[in-house]
Formats: structure tokens, C-alpha cells, sequence
């Protein structure tokens, strides 16, 4: 009975977790501030609070001849770098694995708030209201899309001119945050996919010639060189 409830006890806290809302929400403006969000809790990273000045606390000298070392040999990589041919083949595995999970888990990813104003101004007013028009076709022809991609409860945009002001400027606030259980299921959508991915770039560049050994090759001859010399 004890067991029974223990594991009970254990699955109602990864449930909890699981629906457990993360994310981040930006504030800018006349100032930037940035916070992150576990649940509903809010921290505040940007602006970092100040820190208290550190003590002078005198060090003794240390003597100026230092010991000569012998050249560290780097350690071997067994991991060869992936080439800019190999980017390609890694998106189109990602994005083929992800699917409809991705839409599914994008469909979840909350956007809120989403409060932006815009003030246009420019030294030539027929600039600032050729950006005006630009951006309102640009707001009409995005926001649709993006409602149906995420979720976004109550999006608040203003756009707005001013042709006694020099320079645009922009505020408000943007927050994103996603359920723990979404994030899970992408990254358990592209373990297999991209597993087999890494399985195959092993094999295919198993004969590779490391690019470490040439530069552990290079040094040994200086130290080598270099010993000479002194002899």
C-alpha cells in the first residue's frame, strides 16, 4: 500500500511538471528589462541586480621566472566536426522528424503578452509615411499567419505617425512560454531520427584524417628544433 502511494505521489508531481508553463517575457522601452518564468514565478535577469563592492585584499608577489613547461600534447577527439555539407542533411532530418509534432507543439507555445507600439518620424516626412504604409502591410500580412501557427490570446499592435519627430521609435513588451510536456515531446520526436543521423556521419567520415594531428605534429617538431638549438 505504501508502494502504491509513493508511485502515485510520483506521478501527480510529473504530471505537475509537465504542465509546468517555461518562458521568457521582454520589456523595452526607454528601458530594457528582460524576466524569465517558471510557473508563476518571475526573475528578473536583465537589468542584474548590484552586486557588493569586493574587498582590496593584498596577494603575495609572485616570483617573476616561471618554470618552463613542455608542450601539452591536445587531447584526441574521437567526434569529427560535421562539414557544410553535412548541415543540410542534419536540418532536413530535424525538420522530417519534427512533422506534425512540431505544429502541434508550436500551436502550444503561448505568445503573451504581445504589446508593441510604434511612433514613425524621419527628417523627410514623405520617408516616415512610406514607412508607415510598409509596416501596416507588414503587420497585416504577418499577424494572420503567426495566429495560426501560436497561440496568441490578445495581441495588441499600434502603429502610429508623427511627422514632427526625427527618428521612429518602439515600445512594449513580448512573452513567450511553453508547457514542460511540449518541449519533452519534440526533443523524444528527434532522438531516433537524429541518432541514426549521427550513426551515419560517424560512418561515413570514420577514415577521416583528424585535424588535431598536424598540429600535435607541428609542435613536437618546434619543441624538437628548439632543443637543438640549445644544444
Amino acid at each position: 500500500m505504501i508502494v502504491l502511494k509513493i508511485i502515485g505521489a510520483i506521478l501527480l508531481i510529473c504530471l505537475l511538471i509537465g504542465f509546468l508553463r517555461l518562458g521568457a517575457i521582454l520589456l523595452f522601452g526607454d528601458s530594457l528589462r528582460v524576466q524569465l518564468r517558471v510557473g508563476p514565478i518571475k526573475l528578473t535577469i536583465v537589468p542584474r541586480g548590484k552586486k557588493k563592492p569586493k574587498e582590496n585584499k593584498t596577494k603575495p608577489e609572485k616570483p617573476d621566472h616561471k618554470p618552463e613547461k613542455e608542450p601539452r600534447q591536445k587531447k584526441k577527439h574521437s567526434i569529427p566536426k560535421p562539414t557544410l555539407d553535412d548541415i543540410p542533411d542534419l536540418i532536413d532530418t530535424a525538420f522530417a522528424a519534427l512533422g506534425a509534432t512540431a505544429r502541434r507543439a508550436c500551436r502550444r507555445v503561448r505568445i503573451d503578452p504581445l504589446e508593441l507600439t510604434v511612433v514613425f518620424g524621419w527628417p523627410d516626412p514623405a520617408d516616415a509615411a512610406r514607412m508607415f504604409g510598409a509596416a501596416n502591410t507588414l503587420m497585416y500580412a504577418v499577424m494572420p499567419k503567426a495566429e495560426e501557427v501560436f497561440y496568441i490570446p490578445d495581441p495588441s499592435l499600434h502603429l502610429r505617425i508623427d511627422f514632427d519627430r526625427e527618428w521612429p521609435t518602439a515600445s512594449g513588451s513580448l512573452g513567450l512560454s511553453v508547457r514542460v510536456c511540449d518541449l519533452l515531446a519534440i526533443a523524444l520526436t528527434l532522438v531516433v531520427p537524429l541518432g541514426k543521423w549521427f550513426l551515419r556521419f560517424k560512418k561515413t567520415h570514420k577514415h577521416d584524417k583528424p585535424a588535431h594531428t598536424d598540429e600535435i605534429r607541428d609542435e613536437a617538431t618546434e619543441h624538437q628544433d628548439t632543443e637543438e638549438q640549445i644544444a
